[in-house]
């Protein structure tokens, strides 16, 4: 079996051991099922085997640029593999309580907390009928939705001197089902055909992911939940804006983004979030529009890898 495996940037550099050996790592599982005198016996390839990234120019690596410990495994004739892959292996690893080839699952995963993109992926090989002409592909797919926030004055309106967004949050409102939860449980499964499902855990009334900021202007376009001038909410400027959330559906007038303003005195403002079905994988932008007469949200959506995030993964 081949060793090759190709990604971008961000996974090279991240999976390349410093000075010292260490790097993150995406862990892999496989197994090799064969009917054999009237029954399936499954045989173990990988288990929780981590791929690592070494340039190929370097005299230590002479296979290719991603690598596993140990001797190079061959193909077998005549049974199934399946394989299953996450990224970062160590985070991954104490958060899940089972991980094998053939399902990931376990949490609950706080996102209250928890703000690193973690990515999954699952292949099959039936070595009866496949031709084995390459790597196996291991799409490695987001398990997270992405949020981000913007703020812009409306056309025509000039907001007061120097007035800019201080705070914001997203907090639940009423009660019932459908209402937003920071956590969830996770389940990967499925090789041929595999399936990121999550299960919402509890949803909270109280503020998530409060973000305070020394005044973000909205005189021109800005971003919320960003490094600048962050006094409180550090743990969510990690993404360039971005705010990654279990994937869920919400019911209409049930979430609100709250925020506050320079100029408003401590005057919370309350923006509904209409009903969504936020999707792994799928980033949406909200662009908060402040006018003098009030206030517009405007919504759009993209597939994560139109922003040049994704990764593909062949092992």
């Amino acid at each position: 079996m081949t060793r090759a495996l190709v990604s971008d940037d961000v996974l090279r550099t991240s999976c390349t051991p410093d000075a010292y050996g260490n790097s993150e790592s995406i862990g892999v599982w496989g197994q090799y099922a064969i009917d054999e005198g009237g029954q399936t016996n499954v045989y173990p390839e990988f288990v929780a085997t981590p791929l690592t990234y070494a340039p190929k120019q370097v005299d230590s690596n002479p296979y290719n640029e991603w690598n596993y410990p140990g001797e190079a495994r061959m193909w077998q004739i005549g049974g199934r593999y399946d394989f299953r892959a996450c990224y970062p292996q160590a985070l991954m690893s104490s958060l899940m309580t089972q991980m094998d080839a053939t399902i990931i699952q376990g949490g609950p995963v706080n996102t209250s907390v928890i703000q690193t993109d973690l990515l999954v992926a699952a292949a099959h090989v039936d070595t009866r009928t496949d031709v084995l002409s390459g790597p196996v592909p291991l799409n490695m797919q987001h398990v997270f939705s992405a949020l981000r926030f913007k703020v812009r004055a409306e056309e025509g309106y000039t907001p007061p001197t120097g007035d800019g967004v201080t705070s914001c949050w997203l907090q639940n409102i009423g009660e019932g089902t459908n209402l937003f939860s920071p956590s969830g449980y996770l389940v990967h499964s499925g090789n041929k055909e595999p399936e990121i499902t999550w299960y919402t855990y509890e949803s909270v009334s109280t503020p998530m992911y409060k973000w305070e900021n020394n005044g973000v202007s909205f005189k021109t376009e800005g971003i919320l939940y960003t490094s600048n001038g962050t006094q409180t909410g550090k743990e969510y400027t990690g993404n360039e804006g971005w705010l990654l959330v279990v994937p869920q559906t919400i019911a209409s007038g049930t979430l609100q983004f709250c925020y506050t303003l320079k100029s408003s005195l401590g005057q919370v403002f309350r923006v509904n979030i209409p009903a969504i079905t936020y999707v792994h994988g799928m980033r949406y932008t909200y662009v908060l529009v402040i006018g003098g007469a009030g206030v517009e949200l405007k919504l759009s959506i993209a597939k994560w890898n139109q922003l040049d995030s994704v990764y593909d993964i062949v092992l």
